[in-house]
């Protein structure tokens, strides 16, 4: 199976392990749908937040919420290059759509 393919084996839903991945980033506190909540992914009886994969010619897109002091653009870039590692697509539109900040 190609890595854009919607599953592969043993591994469950693309959308949910490039999830895994963006917050297993230490700069990422969480995934956001954005403010209205259009960032999504649906899958079988629940929504995903913070990731659509594009079809044929649209980017991936994601939104996130980065832990204060993360460096926005290097984030971005490095977010990018999970991303598409992951979909095989080689155009990912990152939103940042806040910061946590340290309690």
């Amino acid at each position: 199976m190609s890595p854009g393919s919607p599953e592969a084996p043993g591994l469950g839903p693309l959308p949910e392990r490039i999830a895994e991945a963006l917050l297993a980033h230490p700069a990422v506190a969480a995934l956001s749908g954005g403010p209205f909540g259009t960032l999504a992914t649906y899958l079988p009886g629940r929504r995903l937040p913070g990731i659509v994969l594009g079809d044929a010619g649209e980017p991936d897109r994601i939104g996130v919420v980065l832990r204060f002091g993360a460096p926005v653009g290097a984030t971005a870039a490095e977010l990018r290059r999970i991303v598409a590692a992951a979909s095989g697509n080689r155009r990912v539109d990152v939103t940042v759509t806040d910061l946590e900040f340290p309690e």
